[in-house]
């Protein structure tokens, strides 16, 4: 089963204790392969609209903004139905 290429990782690296911030994200391999930059934004963007990512606005020592991200219930929610289908299609290989 393929879900689309990062959305599960991305999640799953955000639904820890602390948010993640956009170089984690480019830090997932799948098969071998870093997420580039581009398919990360796109990731962020489609998750964050559909309320399954959140954005997490804090501030720097030296004021600058700074922007990470978790993982809504939401999107704790799709990690747990993906997980379950993962398993029923395992099962029956």
């Amino acid at each position: 089963m393929t879900i689309i290429r990062g959305v599960l990782e991305i999640l799953q690296l955000a639904n820890g204790h602390e948010p993640k911030s956009f170089n984690d994200f480019t830090r997932i391999t799948i098969n071998n392969k870093k997420l580039s930059s581009a398919t990360v934004s796109k990731r962020i963007d489609e998750l964050v609209s559909t309320d399954i990512l959140r954005e997490v606005v804090t501030r720097s020592k030296t004021g600058r903004r700074v922007i990470a991200y978790k993982t809504t219930e939401r999107g704790k929610r799709v990690i747990e139905i993906t997980k379950e289908l993962q398993k029923i299609l395992a099962s029956h290989k």
